[in-house]
């Protein structure tokens, strides 16, 4: 008597079909688990500066034209609150001339090279220069860096950069780049300290008139003032060449141009940019408001 047998029919058509689907389902969950951590986007302006550090020694006699050179980052780059380059990130350059190399009495030695790129936090190659701002087709010497200082250990005539020599690169191109979603956590603002309140004045003679009373000016003590609030108001940032870091008081709060909340009172505001002049100004600002501060840096 014939046995049926138990195992379902299963064809291979049915297999391949399931095999199908647990791929698109693969690939699906790996894009999507490599997209998750970089949801937000923020645009990197031209002209941000980059600071990079040598990672190996440059010699005339450890390089030719044309090697590429690696850098590391020295510092985070943030933009609105995000970091788009990370400390520590690497950079690369190129040399582009070799001079006295193997010349035991050469006077002009010296390595020069030029940016390339650096990798940004969504593994980005962002482009370079050394210039804040942006130079000719025709300048493109302009980007060069001449490395020619003689270093402890090496022979008179070998001549280049030490391992860990900073460098002030710059975007060279506004890119836009996927960050996380979790902003950094900006340092506190150090507020000044709070000058006493002076004495109310007394009344005047006749107590019928009271004392004009001004928005700005202080309660006398005890006394409750209903029309000032203690909300923080809400600063915008902007900076010619953008990119300037911001400090209040001091301490540095993120890179224009972005909105932060700022305490009610005086402040010490200060721009700043590699190549350029501080800018500094004493501003009030006012419980809710909304201002804009617009600052435009003097070239050094």
């Amino acid at each position: 008597m014939r046995r049926e047998s138990a195992i379902p029919n299963i064809s291979i058509a049915h297999v391949q079909r399931d095999r199908k689907w647990v791929w698109l389902a693969t690939v699906f969950m790996l894009v999507y688990l490599s997209t998750a951590a970089f949801a937000t986007q923020v645009t990197l302006p031209q002209g941000t500066p980059v600071r990079l550090k040598l990672h190996d020694v440059l010699t005339t006699e450890n390089v030719v034209k044309g090697d590429q050179i690696r850098f590391d980052v020295a510092e985070d780059v943030v933009v609105a609150t995000h970091v788009v380059i990370e400390k520590g990130a690497p950079a690369v350059g190129t040399v582009v001339v070799v001079k006295g190399a193997g010349k035991r009495n050469a006077k002009d030695a010296s390595v020069t090279f030029e940016f390339k790129f650096v990798r940004s936090v969504d593994s980005q190659d962002i482009s370079l220069r050394a210039h804040q701002d942006k130079r000719k087709k025709s300048e493109a010497k302009e980007n060069w860096i001449e490395a020619n200082n003689s270093l402890t250990g090496y022979p008179e005539r070998v001549i280049g950069a030490e391992k860990g020599q900073g460098y002030d690169a710059y975007v060279d191109a506004s890119a836009t780049v996927r960050v996380a979603d979790t902003p950094v956590t900006l340092p506190p603002v150090t507020l000044p300290p709070v000058a006493p309140v002076a004495p109310a004045q007394p009344p005047p003679s006749n107590p019928q008139v009271a004392p004009p009373v001004s928005p700005l000016s202080p309660p006398a003590p005890g006394a409750a003032n209903p029309q000032v609030s203690e909300e923080p108001a809400m600063v915008d940032f902007d900076s010619n060449p953008p990119g300037a870091d911001i400090l209040i008081d001091g301490a540095m709060v993120g890179n224009a141009p972005v909105k932060l909340p700022v305490a009610a009172g005086r402040h010490l505001i200060q721009l700043r940019i590699g190549g350029y002049n501080t800018w500094t100004r004493q501003m009030r600002v006012e419980p809710g408001s909304y201002p804009s501060i617009r600052a435009t840096l003097d070239k050094q």
